[in-house]
């Protein structure tokens, strides 16, 4: 059996929550399953005995027992820490570790628990947070398999709990609730640590890809006027938020261990090389943004292209060829790219620019990185 020992540092009068720190945690490996409830304090257990009590004789759904193979491969799989899942309702959710953790009460017996336990089997700990609004929340306890399917526990809103008018939820210890629910089919498959990691930074790409799309879309540019301080404003504004998105697909890389896009193995990993490319790429042209918003702050606007390009010139540490990149990230960005050969340059005549809708349309490419797991 697996014996898990969380210390809990802090418990909130205004919910359940909990610190958790790694170092608090302690494991002993042994057969079969890990009793994600157990890390429950007696305040937990007992505070809310008569609302455990009723939940208990009145609200439980019956679900077979999982197989022995079903808890064999669970916790297989749960012994490999999966950085990013998808639910198949679409909602996108990162797997947590230390911060403030909550508790849940499910609408049945965690599958994974054993039976002789002396805890309530329905009360499980955080495990992923999911920042996507389809589904702001958390997925309690760990991932199992059952009737060829992958499950975890996904929170549900207050108006979707049933209880009677008499409880006030508000006075309970843990007063957050969740519903079983499938994880996307094929998300164990392959290398799938692997492929959670390619995902979660394509994603972060395409996140990147869209916020340009819907700042303009309904914008023409005019290329024939220098740049402006408002329009370096709003590309500056994209590519922090950019910033911020490969930062979080860093921490998902490394493991959630603290480090830099160095620490990143680009000569080895394809993956990491994109990755690698992603954020120095977007570390230089800030950079070349941020020089150009200051010049033109402290010396007013560009009259003419003219002078756009005599502050090229004289700047020209701050030029495109001199970004850092990598090609796999060139070749990730292409292939992600509509298929066509009449691109041009927009400073000359019969240029043909990509076409706006290309991101949001059937046909845009998905999980393309995951590829490279193969031999990654």
């Amino acid at each position: 059996m697996k014996r898990y020992l969380i210390l809990l540092l802090l418990i909130s009068f205004c919910g359940g929550d909990v610190e958790v720190s790694n170092d608090d945690i302690a494991v002993e490996e042994n057969s079969t399953t890990p009793p994600i409830f157990s890390s429950t304090t007696t305040t937990l257990q007992e505070g809310d005995t008569p609302f455990n009590t009723y939940w208990s004789e009145n609200k439980l759904k019956r679900y077979p027992p999982l197989t022995e193979e079903e808890v064999e491969l669970s916790n297989k799989i749960n012994s490999d820490e999966i950085s990013y899942l998808v639910l198949v309702d679409g909602t996108e959710c990162l797997k947590r570790v230390g911060g403030m953790l909550t508790f849940a009460r499910i609408d049945e017996s965690y599958p994974l628990a054993l039976e002789t336990t002396d805890y309530w089997n329905f009360i499980l700990l955080e495990s992923y947070t999911c920042d996507d609004e389809k589904r702001p929340g958390r997925l309690y306890g760990e991932i199992f398999f059952q009737d060829d399917k992958w499950w975890t526990f996904v929170e549900i809103n207050s108006d979707e709990i049933n209880v009677d008018s008499n409880w006030d939820l508000s006075n309970l210890w843990v007063w957050k609730f969740a519903k079983r629910i499938e994880i996307t089919p094929g998300t164990f498959s392959g290398n799938y640590t692997c492929n959670a990691d390619a995902d979660y930074i394509e994603r972060a790409y395409e996140k990147k890809q869209l916020d340009e799309y819907y700042l303009y879309k309904d914008r023409e540019v005019d290329y024939s006027k220098p740049t402006t301080l408002e329009e370096l404003e709003k590309s500056i504004s994209l590519l922090e938020k950019a910033q911020d998105y490969y930062s979080r697909a860093l921490a998902v890389r490394l493991g959630y261990n603290f480090g830099d896009v160095e620490h990143l193995n680009p000569e080895n990993s394809y993956i990491d090389a994109v990755l690698y490319g992603m954020i120095v790429n977007t570390e230089d042209n800030l950079t070349s943004k941020y020089a150009m918003r200051d010049y033109l702050i402290e010396n007013g606007p560009f009259e003419t292209n003219a002078e756009v390009t005599e502050w090229w010139m004289a700047n020209s540490s701050y030029s495109i060829v001199e970004w850092r990149i990598t090609d796999e990230y060139i070749e990730f960005y292409l292939g992600k790219m509509e298929d066509r050969e009449d691109y041009g340059n927009h400073i000359v005549e019969d240029y043909v620019s990509p076409n706006p809708d290309w991101v949001i349309s059937e046909e845009y490419p998905k999980n393309t990185l995951r590829e490279k797991c193969e031999n990654d």
